[in-house]
C-alpha cells in the first residue's frame, strides 16, 4: 500500500454488484473504504483526480493481498476482481501487513 499512513473511513457494502458499481463508476474521497466478505478495498490513490486505486486487505490479518486500478475496469471487470478476491485467489500473493488507522468522526481533508 502506498499510502500506508492513511485513516480509512470504512463503509460495509453487501453486495459484490454494489461493491463493482461504486468503485468503478464514482470517485471518492481519499480517505473512503470499503468491507466486503471479509476484505478490504482501500483507496490507495495520489488523488481524485486520478486512477480510482484500491488496495485489497484481508480483514482477518490486515494483510494486503492485491492492489486493483477500478478506475480503468467497467462494472463487469470489477465485479469479477471483487469476487476473486473474496474467494481469496489473491491471497497467495500476500503483500504486506498494514496498520488500519480508523478515521473516526471528524472530516479530513480528504474528504472536507
Amino acid at each position: 500500500m502506498i499510502h500506508d499512513k492513511r485513516a480509512f473511513n470504512i463503509v460495509t457494502v453487501r453486495s459484490a454488484a454494489a461493491l463493482a458499481k461504486k468503485l468503478s463508476e464514482h470517485t471518492w474521497a481519499l480517505c473512503s473504504g470499503f468491507s466486503h466478505g471479509g476484505y478490504l478495498f482501500l483507496n490507495d490513490s495520489f488523488s481524485e483526480d486520478g486512477a480510482a486505486e484500491f488496495a485489497v486487505v484481508r480483514e482477518s490479518d490486515a494483510l494486503q493481498v492485491e492492489s486493483i486500478t477500478f478506475g480503468w475496469c467497467n462494472v463487469e471487470e470489477s465485479l469479477g476482481y471483487i469476487k476473486r478476491a473474496v474467494a481469496g485467489e489473491f491471497d497467495a500473493a500476500g503483500h504486506s501487513k498494514i496498520e488500519l488507522l480508523n478515521h473516526g468522526d471528524y472530516r479530513c481533508y480528504h474528504c472536507a
